[in-house]
């Protein structure tokens, strides 16, 4: 990968924790510096995986384009989308992240395109935010994946308590949901999770 694309997703990357810097409670910075880290699996999510190469959702998703992954961690799902004609930009609020997501980064890769979940990880009341967000950057006919979970109905977070309804009703104004099934995930949230796709309308 090229110095100028580096610092293009150092830059979006950057970006992203100004604008969100002033709304944010969880200490994300001091989480990846003490390696409070214990939603990176260290692989690329599964579910995510399923749904790449599976033929009857692999062709659900667009094969050219440019895409995003918010709260992206160590890029992990950032590394799997990326092909040659899948342009992807990492964001996350960690510089510390920021680092380990550059270190994975191949001189061949050119970057992928989508989203996961992000959401959980967001104070409830930046959900309407998020989802305008998304409205706004995704053309017609681009698609939104999201990795529904934790969906229970505990209290506190992050990770926030999600359900199906929320996801319904934050996007179906301008995305269509177009599929949606169990998430074959990692082991600890088997039947917390689901993966969606909306295509925008």
């Amino acid at each position: 990968m090229g110095e100028e694309l580096k610092q293009d997703i150092g830059k979006s990357l950057s970006t992203g924790r100004a604008e969100f810097h002033a709304n944010k409670r969880t200490d994300w910075e001091t989480k990846w510096q003490t390696g409070n880290t214990q939603w990176d699996a260290g692989k690329p999510s599964p579910a995510l995986i399923d749904l790449i190469e599976n033929e009857e959702t692999n062709k659900l998703i667009p094969e050219h384009g440019q895409g995003l992954v918010p709260g992206c961690g160590s890029g992990y799902d950032v590394v799997f989308l990326a092909s040659k004609d899948r342009h992807m930009t990492g964001m996350d609020f960690s510089q510390t992240c920021v680092d380990k997501l550059v270190k994975h980064l191949s001189k061949d890769m050119s970057s992928p395109m989508i989203t996961r979940n992000f959401l959980c990880a967001m104070e409830p009341y930046m959900r309407p935010a998020w989802a305008k967000k998304y409205a706004e950057i995704i053309q017609k006919d681009g698609v939104l994946i999201t990795l529904m979970y934790p969906l229970d109905d505990h209290e506190g977070g992050p990770p926030f308590a999600l359900n199906e309804q929320v996801y319904n009703e934050l996007l179906s104004a301008h995305f269509d949901l177009i599929f949606i099934k169990d998430a074959v995930g990692h082991p600890s949230r088997i039947g917390k999770e689901k993966i969606a796709i909306w295509k925008r309308k």
